[in-house]
Parts: structure tokens; C-alpha cells; sequence
């Protein structure tokens, strides 16, 4: 008789749940990554503005100029904040998504581990069934002779 995993649907199931929220994983991770490129990308911005600013500053400048130059650079800093706070937040919710790919990881594993331990006395009980059909096919092979 072939082996038989009584819980086989439901370690199917927790192995469907698991490749899920891998995949949910994945895209947080990918998330995570287009924030911090954000993130970089307005960091690159602030430093070319202040170097713009100073070299109208070095070349002489009117006082309207460098107003707007200044209210620009604020408005990047303020849109990197932002960005800051949606890295952070990206982050929180990765950690989030890796406890719960954890969970239903470490569910998988049990069922499989279970799984692994009924296969192994299957084994056993089949390797036991197997020598005592040999030992009876000896013995009656050894009367027959006799």
C-alpha cells in the first residue's frame, strides 16, 4: 500500500499560504527598495540646489533669485521628509510582512516535519512487512525441501 500523508491537503495549503506570503514579501522588498531610491534621488537634488545656490551667491545674484532659490530647496527638503516617512513606514511594514512569512514558514515546517515522521515509520513498517514475507517465503521453501 502506497504512503498516504493524512494531512497532505493541509500541507498543501500551508505550502500555497507560505509561497503567498513570500510573495507578499517580495513586493514589500521592492517597496522598501523604490523608497530608498526616492529617497536617494531627492537627497542628490538638495545637494545640486544648495551648489546651484552658491554659485549664484559666488556670481552675484538679486535678492528675488535667491528668495526662490531658497523656498525651492525648502520644498525639497519638505518632499524629502515625506519620502523619509515613507521609507519608515516601508520599513515597518517589511518587518511586519517577515514575521508573518515567519509564521507561516515555521507552520509549513511543522506539517512537513510530521509528514517526514509518518513517512519514516511507513518505511520502517513497510521494510518490516518485506523481511517477514521473505522469511516466510524461506521457511516454506525450506519445508518444501525437506
Amino acid at each position: 500500500m502506497p504512503f498516504q500523508f493524512s494531512l497532505a491537503t493541509v500541507l498543501r495549503l500551508r505550502e500555497n499560504l507560505e509561497h503567498t506570503e513570500l510573495l507578499t514579501l517580495e513586493k514589500r522588498y521592492s517597496e522598501l527598495a523604490l523608497a530608498q531610491g526616492r529617497l536617494w534621488e531627492a537627497e542628490q537634488n538638495i545637494i545640486r540646489a544648495a551648489e546651484s545656490r552658491q554659485l549664484q551667491l559666488s556670481r552675484g545674484t538679486t535678492a528675488i533669485q535667491l528668495q526662490l532659490a531658497i523656498e525651492e530647496e525648502s520644498q525639497m527638503r519638505q518632499q524629502r521628509d515625506a519620502l523619509l516617512q515613507k521609507l519608515q513606514e516601508a520599513q515597518k511594514v517589511l518587518r511586519e510582512q517577515l514575521v508573518v512569512y515567519w509564521k507561516a514558514r515555521q507552520k509549513r515546517d511543522i506539517l512537513q516535519e510530521l509528514r517526514k515522521q509518518k513517512f519514516d515509520v511507513y518505511q520502517r513498517a513497510q521494510a518490516k512487512l518485506e523481511q517477514r514475507e521473505r522469511d516466510e517465503l524461506f521457511l516454506l521453501r525450506r519445508k518444501r525441501v525437506r
